[in-house]
């Protein structure tokens, strides 16, 4: 397999909320980071 991109998930927590940032490195990737924060924010 080769890889094609990276996605990176930043969390963070304060008193009251977490919260979450989703970077990727490549465009080819961003479908599955749009899954990954559709998840995260079920929850």
């Amino acid at each position: 397999m080769d890889k094609i991109g990276t996605i990176t998930v930043s969390v963070f927590k304060s008193d009251t909320t977490t919260s979450f940032e989703i970077n990727t490195d490549d465009e080819v990737v961003l479908p599955v980071s749009y899954i990954i924060e559709d998840t995260l924010k079920k929850y």
